[in-house]
């Protein structure tokens, strides 16, 4: 008669996987059964490579409906990994006998999603109470995880009969089991009962520590009801592959059902490293690291700490709970959000799994990772920052695989404001993190096209068609061109030459007129022909500068706001591009404006004049005075001098006419004029830098005192000469 062996285990719990293992060595079986999908069978081999790297997960998809896909995580101190390697080992058989996703796929109650629905009712919870516990799995670690037990035979056989008790409570509380749970263990049965009769003598069956009861007694249940009850499932067509997975991941906060709270911490256990000396060492480490004052002397306190936290708590060993609470309280000095930096290292982990080259991928997986490896780029669960020099090839490379991957929908980096003396066309600033899910995505992206540069010019050909407005093609143009998707560019600009013709908006087309003559600097960054893009802009430009100034007349200030971006937008396109055809032509625009448009963006283009030196102070002291004079209103004045003086206030500072037209308008408000102005005067001047607001204050106070008006600096224009080319090169 076959010898059939229940080791019910904890999914990820390194106690099981040590007492499994010390089963299996005892009385070494002929056939492991594991609990598993039985369609991801082929690829149990493949943890005998060594470049198949814990954790990692099965990941199983229905190629037909990429919707539908289950994962299936692993680490090193996994009972399921453990058992396989242990197959491998031994030479021993190995199967996966748990309902195949080919069949759950199927199942109109079950989701395709990462675990199975958890029960509503929880007996676990009835019997962590009864020991004095809160949390359930706070109750299976202290009693199977960090135990050391002398008889792993006797843990096993303990575990089933608290499931028989478990499951009994559950009935009567709140009926049979889920549909589910029924389907999969009526699946194992059966492959139970073919293994016997397969002829094989001593059969170890591991599976989570709730369905031991329902397998150790196969012959209680009838086969013939079983195969009824499997019956009516249709079957879809799987694919399945190893991915990498990341502590992060398999931790239960990131919400998997089967996760663990401290992967990283049961990585330690697994390994032997649990001593509290060694983990409060490393905590105290990685605190001094990012400047916090962690001494020795308090990684012995927290030591001791932790140990009386388990007496008092009758444990046998101090667990998560006493080293976070240790922790929080001596190396952290009270500050949770500081122990949040132990806990992302040292309790959940940073760890993520490699895979082999050779497993079994989609094609975009395949040149996904052959562009990676050309990139030199690392998929780590680390946030990474990366400062990339367009002129070099490899960073280039970098740059490229990024935009791609952001616009198949798959975030992996986030590109960053560039400052300083880097700002410019050819640096890009990125923050980079891996996340396992990317893997699952890639897999879904992978109808557009079997490699990267496939998939994402199809995927935009489609989204190309839905896409209506101007800026949103402006935008999608310069992702492009980052991109480097020449086959996108032609019929993207076409879309951007139709659009733009039919455009009425001008303030749409003012969106636009920036962005289009950095994608064209940018394009020339990256060596690729911008004709069209230059034809598009000898189009646009005139269009802007003639109608802008009927859309900034007879507006509220509200939308002179929005406005006033628009024309800063358009005065540096006209700066970066042929300033020499077209600063005639916007300086007539600004005029326009100065003269007629709203009292904000009428200041607003004043101030580009007289920096254009279009206007002399001379003639900038004029329009200053008509502007502020008493036959206006004193809120259309605030508003006025807020468009002039927007940028900074240095100009009050080394121009004294203007500083005098300025003080004596509000000198002469009364109290009720100057009541109404002062909201829209205290914004304009919160917006200067603290250094301003402190000098003008200054010459305000003499001013006051009767003091003379500091004299203007003086600059000397041949010093001023030999400047200017460096300045060039700084801002261009």
């Amino acid at each position: 008669m076959p010898v059939i062996r229940i080791y019910g285990i904890r999914h990820h719990g390194p106690g099981s996987a040590r007492s499994l293992l010390e089963a299996l060595e005892a009385e070494p079986p002929d056939l492991v059964l594991i609990e598993g999908p039985a369609d991801a069978q082929d690829l149990l081999p493949w943890v005998g490579h060594a470049g198949l790297k814990p954790p990692v997960a099965l990941l199983i998809y229905n190629p037909k409906a990429l919707r539908q896909t289950a994962f299936f995580p692993m680490a090193a101190f996994s009972p399921e990994w453990q058992a396989i390697a242990f197959a491998l080992r031994r030479s021993v058989a190995v199967r996966l006998i748990d309902l195949p996703m080919s069949l759950a796929f199927g199942l109109e109650e079950a989701a395709a999603v990462e675990q199975w629905k958890a029960p509503r009712y929880d007996p676990f919870d009835d019997i962590a109470r009864m020991g004095g516990y809160t949390d359930p799995e706070r109750w299976w670690e202290v009693h199977f995880e960090r135990q050391q037990h002398t008889d792993a035979f006797e843990v096993f056989a303990v575990v089933l009969e608290l499931m028989r008790a478990l499951r009994e409570a559950k009935e009567a509380q709140s009926g049979e089991e889920s549909r589910e749970t029924l389907l999969r263990e009526a699946f194992m049965r059966r492959e139970i009962r073919r293994a016997r009769r397969e002829g094989f003598q001593h059969i170890a069956v591991v599976c989570g520590a709730w369905h031991g009861p329902a397998l150790a007694e196969v012959d209680a249940f009838s086969a013939k009801d079983d195969e009824a009850l499997l019956k009516p499932l249709k079957r879809q067509s799987t694919q399945a592959t190893w991915i990498p997975w990341s502590f992060e991941r398999l931790a239960r906060q990131s919400g998997y059902v089967a996760g663990v709270l401290a992967p990283a911490w049961y990585q330690e256990i697994w390994d032997g490293n649990a001593g509290l000396e060694r983990w409060f060492s490393r905590a105290a480490q990685l605190l001094r690291r990012e400047g916090l004052a962690a001494p020795s002397s308090q990684a012995i306190e927290a030591v001791r700490l932790a140990q009386a936290l388990a007496v008092l708590r009758g444990t046998p060993l101090p667990g998560i709970e006493e080293l976070r609470e240790a922790t929080i309280t001596v190396l952290c000095e009270g500050a949770e959000t500081a122990y949040a930096l132990v806990e992302r290292h040292l309790v959940v982990g940073d760890v993520l799994g490699q895979t082999p080259p050779d497993v079994p991928r989609t094609p975009l997986m395949a040149d996904f990772e052959t562009q990676v490896r050309s990139a030199r780029l690392k998929m780590s669960t680390e946030e990474m920052t990366l400062e990339l020099d367009l002129r070099e090839e490899a960073h280039l490379r970098k740059s490229r695989l990024l935009h791609r991957m952001e616009l198949l929908g798959i975030p992996w980096g986030r590109e960053q404001a560039v400052g300083g003396r880097k700002e410019g066309r050819f640096h890009e600033h990125w923050l980079v993190r891996w996340q396992p899910d990317y893997a699952v995505q890639l897999i879904e992206a992978g109808q557009w096209g079997g490699t990267v540069e496939e998939a994402t010019t199809n995927r935009l050909h489609w989204q190309l068609a839905s896409v209506r407005e101007l800026p949103e093609l402006v935008a999608l143009l310069n992702a492009v061109l980052r991109a480097d998707l020449p086959d996108v560019i032609g019929p993207l600009l076409e879309r951007l030459e139709d659009t733009s013709a039919l455009a009425q908006d001008v303030l749409a087309l003012a969106d636009a007129a920036l962005p289009l003559v950095e994608a064209l600097r940018y394009g020339h960054a990256r060596r690729l022909n911008m004709e069209a893009v230059e034809q598009l802009l000898e189009h646009l430009m005139p269009r802007v500068c003639v109608q802008l100034p009927g859309a900034c007349m007879s507006i509220q200030y509200n939308v002179a706001m929005e406005v006033l971006k628009r024309l800063l937008s358009m005065q540096r396109a006209v700066a970066l591009w042929r300033p020499e055809e077209y600063s005639p032509l916007w300086q007539e625009t600004l005029e326009r404006v100065s003269a007629k448009g709203a009292p904000l963006l009428a200041g607003l283009c004043a101030r580009l004049l007289f920096d254009r030196e279009a206007y002399s102070l001379a003639e900038a002291v004029r329009h200053m005075a008509l502007n502020l004079s008493a036959a206006r209103p004193p809120l259309e004045c605030a508003q006025w001098l807020e468009g002039f003086l927007h940028g900074g206030g240095l100009l009050l500072l080394y121009r004294p006419a203007l500083w005098e037209a300025v003080n004596g308008w509000v000198c002469a408000l009364n109290a009720e004029d100057f009541e109404q102005a002062l909201p829209l005067l205290r914004r304009t001047f919160s917006a200067f830098t603290e250094g301003e607001r402190q000098k003008l204050f200054a010459l305000a106070q003499h001013t006051q005192q009767g003091s003379s008006t500091p004299a203007a600096l003086e600059l000397d224009p041949a010093r001023v000469e030999l400047l200017r080319p460096l300045l060039q090169r700084l801002f261009d």
